[in-house]
């Protein structure tokens, strides 16, 4: 449950005809919901501020799970990045990227007695901290936190220009780092219903990089045509299917 948790949270003319977008500073709201088998329930909670003054984009994720077996599962991400329009895709320089995972036990978390900044209870993807967290785990991390450029993304792309099926690769420079790169494939106009609310959408598939190959965890996206927000992010996993929906801002 720890790696569903950190999946979801582990875990945008023609292509030509990119625009550099501004952004106004939001708030999105997200529920987490696990689906395996006849188990249908809502494990967590997250929160997406995103903002663009055209190239410079900002994008922060915090979340928490609902408290589950003794524990709070905790993931917070800070994505910096210069995104600019090219031909025939935009490229993305990420200037500062950082994800957080923690993990504190119930009681410890809901008493006030625990503290974040304390290297025993947490791990970066920068290496720091001296949390217990598998290779795995870190990656999940690293993939959400690269997610972030999505939501610039989905503001940028011409989607009725494009046809279903059509794909593009938007490369990525990690300032110290090697390149990595985002596949996005746009599946056509569809209509997806969040907390009670009926949105058009464009269907879209992403996948992110990892240390040079494919993460594997591809992502698919229902992102509501008027706002350009994505009203549902999901994945399926080997120990099940994870959904983030919309909540609202």
């Amino acid at each position: 449950m720890k790696k569903t948790v950190l999946l979801l949270f582990a875990w945008i003319a023609a292509l030509t005809g990119f625009a550099q977008v501004n952004i106004p500073y939001q708030e999105l709201n997200y529920d987490v919901h696990y689906h395996w088998g006849l188990i249908d329930v809502m494990i967590a909670h997250g929160k997406v501020t995103l903002q663009s003054d055209g190239s410079s984009f900002n994008g922060t994720l915090d979340g928490n799970s609902i408290p589950w077996e003794g524990r709070v599962f905790c993931v917070s991400d800070t994505l910096d990045a210069t995104m600019t329009p090219g031909s025939p895709v935009s490229h993305e320089t990420v200037t500062y990227e950082n994800g957080w995972y923690l993990k504190p036990k119930v009681t410890v978390y809901r008493s006030g007695g625990f503290n974040p900044t304390d290297p025993a209870n947490y791990k970066n993807i920068k290496g720091v901290g001296s949390l217990d967290a598998d290779g795995n785990t870190m990656e999940a991390v690293t993939v959400t936190a690269d997610m972030l450029g999505m939501f610039y993304y989905f503001h940028e792309i011409n989607f009725d220009a494009m046809t279903p099926g059509q794909q593009m690769t938007i490369p990525i420079t990690v300032e110290g780092g090697a390149p990595q790169r985002v596949v996005v494939t746009y599946n056509g106009q569809s209509s997806y219903t969040a907390a009670g609310v009926g949105y058009p959408t464009y269907s879209v598939d992403f996948e992110y990089s990892y240390n040079g190959a494919m993460s594997g965890y591809p992502v698919h996206a229902e992102v509501a045509k008027s706002s350009r927000i994505p009203v549902l992010l999901s994945a399926s996993l080997p120990i099940g299917k994870v959904e983030m929906i919309y909540a609202g801002e």
